[in-house]
């Protein structure tokens, strides 16, 4: 995985690790085969959440599709040669003896090829034939909107089981793969391998150790700040927590805390480790001697940085990595933004009817913003950066707004709230509006449902 990006380090330690804990966690039986089967249950989906916490979000589906093949394959349920096939698609090696496109009006030079190719499988002889013998069928197949869920011309819709059919797909409809291999892991794993859990940074802790490092992975919209200072505020460590922001001239302060937080139990949080590369091996050797010392058992190193190759590849193996990158999908990203309102400020307002509607409003507009970037240039025309300090100076002016005023003044939340803290990161004048738009949406469809709201 390392290849896939260098931040992706594993060790064998951390895997046995887990593994002793799916022992001591995972349902107990009498019967040695419910007990096994109960083990393997627990253990895959406590490694899916261990790694997944470290990955991105691009990159989690394509890490439950390979472990949901693993696990087929290890059961002899999985025809290795279209497995194959599926990974690498069709190479035609010798265009003389290819067979002609019959459809070459509306079917490109490279599916064709997947086609001929995918013809000399065992079970898929005659498939290119039927591009012949089925042309309109095998047209309205293609055009589509959802390919994988449309029956296949001819006898294929009956003869192609689900990895026959993804494959078909693949040579066909490559921008549909994605979804044939999501609903081939929940036939096969279950749905919550492609629903990746959102970050809980207290069970992060309590899967820790003083002797482990907590590494957060950095990327565009996201800071971990505000959240770890929360939690540590939760579990009594605000006044034991030190946060510093490496770069030039910051390494012998970071050393200091280090060594001031093994002995007195303290939090230490250093950020931008990217920023500071040359202190990374003595950040090594620090990280190397709290293995082999008595660190206060309170004691936590959190070190946060953007995805580069000087990072240490035995902090990142002997540490706990989380990525901070947005989940995808409004709902995940809903239960994110709810996860870093405290209980404390969740309960402070005056009027918490009103609060909890309007809350629920914010988060359902900063997730359609940060959802709308997947859609690139049809989503922002500039890829803007709109993060959790906007929704958290959202909040604190929601909550200041409701308790001041007896009469909630919309028109001056709406402004402040998308015209000038979201709207004030965009250049171009329709984005505004745009942005006011759908919070003026968003609150009008919450609010009308509270009979109280003024």
């Amino acid at each position: 995985m390392g290849r896939i990006d260098p931040m992706y380090q594993f060790s064998l330690d951390a895997y046995n690790q887990l593994f002793n804990q799916s022992i001591d966690k995972s349902t107990h039986h009498s019967k040695l085969e419910d007990r096994i089967l109960a083990l393997n249950d627990y253990h895959t989906y406590a490694v899916y959440k261990f790694t997944c916490r470290a990955l991105f979000e691009h990159h989690k589906l394509l890490f439950s599709f390979q472990t949901c093949a693993k696990i087929m394959e290890a059961a002899g349920k999985l025809d290795m040669e279209e497995y194959t096939f599926f990974l690498k698609g069709g190479v035609v090696m010798d265009r003389e003896t290819q067979m002609d496109n019959p459809v070459d009006k509306w079917l490109d030079d490279a599916s064709w090829d997947n086609i001929t190719e995918l013809d000399k499988l065992t079970n898929f002889h005659g498939i290119a034939n039927s591009f012949e013998q089925y042309a309109r069928d095998w047209h309205l197949w293609y055009t589509s909107a959802a390919p994988e869920d449309a029956m296949l011309p001819g006898e294929w819709g009956n003869s192609c089981n689900e990895l026959q059919k993804m494959l078909i797909v693949r040579s066909l409809r490559k921008d549909r793969v994605a979804f044939c291999a999501t609903s081939f892991i929940i036939n096969n794993l279950g749905a919550k391998f492609v629903e990746p859990p959102v970050l809980d940074m207290t069970a992060v802790v309590e899967d820790s150790s003083c002797k482990t490092p907590l590494i957060f992975v950095l990327s565009a919209g996201v800071d971990p700040t505000s959240g770890l200072v929360q939690l540590a505020d939760e579990v009594g460590m605000k006044n034991r927590f030190s946060a510093l922001s490496l770069g030039q001239g910051q390494a012998p302060l970071a050393t200091k805390l280090i060594k001031e937080g093994v002995k007195e139990g303290n939090w230490v949080y250093l950020a931008n480790c990217h920023l500071s590369l040359s202190w990374m091996p003595h950040l090594d050797k620090l990280v190397e001697q709290l293995q082999s010392e008595e660190p206060h058992p309170d004691f936590r190193l959190w070190l946060s940085s953007n995805p580069t190759k000087g990072f240490p590849i035995s902090i990142l193996q002997a540490g706990l990595k989380m990525t901070t990158e947005p989940p995808k999908g409004l709902r995940a990203n809903m239960k994110r933004l709810y996860g870093l309102v405290s209980e404390r400020t969740f309960s402070r307002c005056k009027k918490p009817e009103k609060y909890k509607k309007l809350l629920f409003t914010l988060c359902f507009f900063h997730s359609v913003l940060i959802e709308r970037r997947k859609f690139l240039q049809l989503g922002w025309n500039i890829p803007y950066d709109f993060n959790d300090s906007d929704f958290e100076v959202s909040e604190n002016l929601l909550n200041m707004y409701l308790d001041e005023y007896e009469e909630t003044p919309w028109d001056a939340l709406k402004y402040l709230i998308a015209g000038v803290n979201y709207g004030g990161h965009v250049t171009e004048t329709w984005i505004v509006v745009s942005c006011t738009l759908t919070s003026t949406t968003s609150s009008t469809r919450t609010c009308s449902t509270c009979p109280s709201t003024n």
